[in-house]
Order: structure tokens, then sequence, then C-alpha cells
């Protein structure tokens, strides 16, 4: 037996709570059925359902096309029409109408839609949430427990950190204003002086020969000199410098004796 599709469940849901006063058991008529034959009209759709026969049919009901139920379906700009076809309040099929949209090339099976939604009395569009449309209901009410849930675990809090207090304490330990001396600044030796100079001229000539003799772009030489520019500033990187140097000048003077 063939299962209805989300759309047609969806549509479904909607009318039994839309027509809950006319036509009470809509829902259960519909859980209890089966698709029969579904066609495209080309301007929407019909899907035939056979309820079970060994339902009780009801003593009195409405006839014709009942629901004021809408949806987008599709790549549709207007919304499609559901209404349910029902006979003596039995329930017949679903029929749906795209208002002249041309649906031959929806395949209603497995095309997406959404917006469900209703029409009041007052040409209102209402959406359909099916959670909030169920009634309440105490024995649903009963199931909603959380005891066989374990109990939450406290949770520590952060330890509380007084910053004025901790920057009070930190001022008590240092020494008094008067004994308190500046960081010695280095000075820059004549010996740094020359050799930061002579980094300066090598960059440069690094970078020209790339942009002028290898045809690097112009843009690399300007990003070459920046990037070396600024490392050779460092104090660290100038003393690595100058120690190389030294030690290639001492084996330098040893392999001559």
């Amino acid at each position: 037996m063939s299962r209805y599709t989300r759309l047609e469940q969806a549509a479904m849901a909607a009318l039994a709570h839309d027509l809950r006063s006319e036509v009470p058991d809509l829902a259960g008529q519909f859980e209890e059925s089966r698709p029969s034959q579904r066609r495209n009209s080309g301007f929407g759709l019909f899907t035939e359902m056979i309820v079970d026969r060994s339902r009780p049919a009801p003593a009195s009901g409405p006839t014709g096309d009942l629901g004021s139920v809408h949806a987008m379906v599709g790549a549709l700009p207007d919304p499609v029409a559901f209404k349910a076809r029902v006979r003596n309040g039995v329930l017949l099929g679903l029929m749906g109408d795209s208002y002249g949209q041309d649906t031959r090339t929806i395949d209603f099976a497995t095309t997406p839609f959404d917006q469900v939604f209703t029409v009041n009395a007052q040409g209102v569009s209402v959406p359909f949430e099916p959670a909030r449309q169920m009634p309440a209901s105490p024995l649903r009410d009963l199931h909603r427990h959380n005891d066989h849930l374990p109990p939450p675990r406290p949770v520590d809090s952060p330890p509380l950190r007084n910053v004025g207090a901790l920057q009070r304490v930190q001022e008590v330990d240092a020494p008094p204003p008067h004994l308190r001396t500046a960081e010695p600044v280095q000075p820059v030796s004549p010996d740094q002086t020359s050799l930061l100079i002579g980094l300066w001229a090598l960059i440069g000539a690094v970078a020209v020969i790339g942009v002028f003799i290898l045809r690097l772009p112009l843009a690399f030489g300007l990003f070459f000199v920046l990037f070396a520019g600024r490392a050779v500033k460092d104090p660290k990187v100038l003393s690595r410098v100058r120690t190389l140097l030294d030690s290639r000048q001492t084996s330098r003077i040893i392999g001559k004796e």
C-alpha cells in the first residue's frame, strides 16, 4: 500500500484543524485511509482517498470541497489552495487548486513546499503550526516528566578577582616612588650604527637586483625592503649578525695563521 506524500500529510493536518467543527473526525478518517488515484490536473492536483470500511461512518455531515488551507508549492509565485472533498461527512479526497498557475511540470510527490496557512473569516492569513494547534491533554502532560533525568551538577562559579585590591597590593610591594629608577636605555654603539648602515645598503642592493635584473615585481621589492628593514631594527637581530660576522672573521684569522 502506497503512503501519503509529505505535502498531502501537511495539507490534511491543516484541514483537519480548519474543519474541526464541520468534520470533527476528519483527522481519524485520514489516518485510517489509503491513497488511491492521484491526478495532476495541470492547474492543481487531486488525490482520491479510501477510508477504512471497518471504520464507523459518521451519522451526518457536510458535502462538498471544504477548507481554506494554502501553501507555497515549488517555484509557483502564488499559493495553492487545498480543500477536503467529503460526502455526508465521509472523506473522499484532497483537492489542490493553483488558481490558474500551470502545474503540469510539477511532481507533487517530491516538490518542496512551505508556509502552510489558513484564511480566517476576516480574510487574514493564519500560519498553521501543528505543535501549537494540539489541544491540551492531561494524559500527554503526564508523559512530560523529567524524573528520569539525572539532577544537574552544580557548576562552580569562577573565583572572583578584585582587580582594585590586587593593584593596591602590587603598589604596596613596589618600592617608594623616590627610589624607583627608570629602565636603562641601551645606547647604540658606533659599531652597531655602521652595521645597521651596511645592512640597509645590502637590503637595497638585493631589492635592486631582484627588480631590475631578475625582473621580479616592484611590489615584491618594496615588500622585501620593508620586511627586512623592520627586522634589522631589532637589537636581537643586530646582535646575531654581529656574532656571525665576528665568528667568520675569527675563523679567517685562524685560517691565515
